[in-house]
């Protein structure tokens, strides 16, 4: 037999487990490690520390969603996901400091 909190949906007011992604957080970049092409195809790490709890995720360039290049500088303030599937690790991550195209290309 099951309990309440066993078979609780969003629908129902409960919290459903596995699966899916945490709540959207911000933070800012705090470090780039460089891993190479390699055979996973990975050009490096970047770890976010979390506004609120000051947790700090990893991820890699293909988390990163945006238009044409997918990079981000230490300092930069992001947007993100977590995926509880994936302790640690950041999903979905958005650039909001986004430079000024004038300044950032015709200078």
């Amino acid at each position: 037999m099951s309990t309440p909190d066993e078979t609780a949906t969003p629908e129902t007011g409960g919290e459903q487990t596995g699966g899916g992604t945490g709540g959207q957080r911000f933070g800012r970049i705090t470090d780039r490690q460089p891993s190479g092409s390699g055979p996973s195809g990975r050009m490096g790490t970047y770890f976010v520390r979390d506004d609120e709890t000051g947790t700090v995720y990893s991820f890699d360039y293909s988390d990163i969603v945006t238009e044409g290049f997918r990079t981000i500088r230490t300092g930069e303030r992001v947007r993100y996901l977590t995926d509880p599937a994936n302790p640690g690790h950041a999903v979905y991550v958005i650039r909001l400091d986004l430079p000024d195209v004038e300044t950032y290309y015709y200078t």
